[in-house]
């Protein structure tokens, strides 16, 4: 009888944002694991304030009753009210009471699909607490990526409840060293283990590599960032860059959730938005510097927590890797082209200095699963 995992996600399984509990998911499905894949709900409310393509999508799998790709089922949640970092929604009622009004009956979903009694229940989101109390289980584990107390969008509601979460679970993984100490109200530190982001080579090994449409008319050099374009993402940086390297083209892959006005300036600037995972391997082949314009002065805690996905993914596929430096990346010095500023993030993405490759075989996700399933936490008898 294979074992079951049950993993409750803030991102929808085919969200353009692939973090790493999508990794996750397809790395137990490789060690022969059942995979239940259910992320953060859905509400009418969201129509009035963000009735986007993203929305749409998640409307699409609630509407299909959920869908399976790759051997992993997912599905998002639909209820009356979610909970949002607005009035009353940020309520402890809502955040405690939102499954209740959920249609289908969520907890009465997960167990007809066979995952009232699971092997493990993992966490990336908050909204889930009540499954430690509903779900039998033999382990869980939460998956901290980013200080979530830094985001607009996260009540402190919300915070306290990844804490209440995180002291109840057997093991708590963070993938940026500092994030241990922004989460001291954990009890228990001996269940936090530091397992950084990690690398499906495979995915990137067979991915196609022609020249896609979207590029066939833009001319080489490439910068490419993909990612997410919020609050933390430099414009002043990229325009700086790309004003300064006019024979260079600046490609930006990921959702606009920040004004991009300036950068639509310049011709050498192109803005193509968000673009499937599965396609993204392609755009990175065809580029020739994958870059990280982060704004630390401004957003410190948040970029200070942050072990970027994107910095793995640009080196699998052979790109140079230009980054504002911060704490948790600066053992990567010898990968990675680092910049104290404009003038000198400039100077990198021209130059011709090498870095030494890094061996990404030990960075696989698969590798981090089996660390992780291997680690004290998760051997101990409840």
């Amino acid at each position: 009888m294979s074992k079951k995992v049950l993993m409750a996600v803030a991102n929808y399984y085919t969200s353009p944002f692939q973090v790493g509990s999508h990794h996750y998911a397809r790395a137990f499905k490789k060690l022969g694991y059942e995979v239940l894949f259910i992320s953060n709900p859905i509400s009418p409310i969201h129509k009035i304030f963000a009735n986007s393509s993203e929305l749409k999508e998640r409307e699409r799998i609630y509407n299909k009753g959920g869908e399976s790709a790759g051997g992993i089922f997912y599905y998002v949640p639909h209820s009356l009210f979610t909970p949002q970092n607005r009035p009353f929604l940020s309520s402890n009622f809502v955040l405690n009471n939102w499954q209740n009004f959920t249609y289908p009956n969520l907890l009465n979903f997960i167990k007809e699909r066979g995952f009232g009694e699971v092997d493990i229940l993992w966490f990336d989101s908050p909204l889930f607490g009540f499954l430690l109390d509903t779900i039998i289980y033999k382990k869980s584990i939460l998956r901290i990526a980013d200080y979530s107390k830094g985001f607009n969008a996260v009540s402190d509601t919300q915070f306290d409840a990844e804490i209440k979460i995180a002291n109840k679970v057997n093991a708590v993984i963070y993938t940026a060293k500092n994030l241990k100490e922004k989460y001291d109200q954990i009890k228990d530190k001996s269940k936090m283990h530091y397992l950084p982001n990690g690398i499906d080579l495979d995915f990137f090994r067979t991915a196609d590599r022609s020249l896609p449409q979207e590029l066939e008319d833009i001319p080489g050099p490439r910068v490419i960032y993909v990612g997410a374009i919020h609050d933390w993402f430099d414009v002043d940086l990229v325009y700086y860059c790309a004003k300064n390297l006019p024979n260079y083209s600046f490609i930006i892959i990921g959702p606009e959730q920040k004004d991009l006005s300036l950068l639509k300036k310049l011709k050498n600037i192109h803005i193509l938005g968000s673009i499937p995972y599965a396609k993204i391997p392609a755009f990175l082949y065809n580029s020739q510097v994958g870059i990280i314009p982060f704004n630390v002065k401004d957003y410190p805690d948040l970029v200070n927590s942050i072990n970027p996905l994107k910095m793995y993914e640009y080196l699998a596929c052979g790109l140079k890797v230009v980054s504002v430096e911060w704490e948790q990346i600066k053992d990567m010095a010898d990968y990675v082209h680092f910049a104290e500023d404009k003038e000198e993030f400039l100077s990198c993405i021209s130059n011709k200095e090498e870095r030494r490759p890094l061996d990404l075989e030990k960075m696989t996700w698969l590798g981090r699963l089996k660390e992780l399933l291997a680690s004290s936490s998760l051997k101990k008898e409840k």
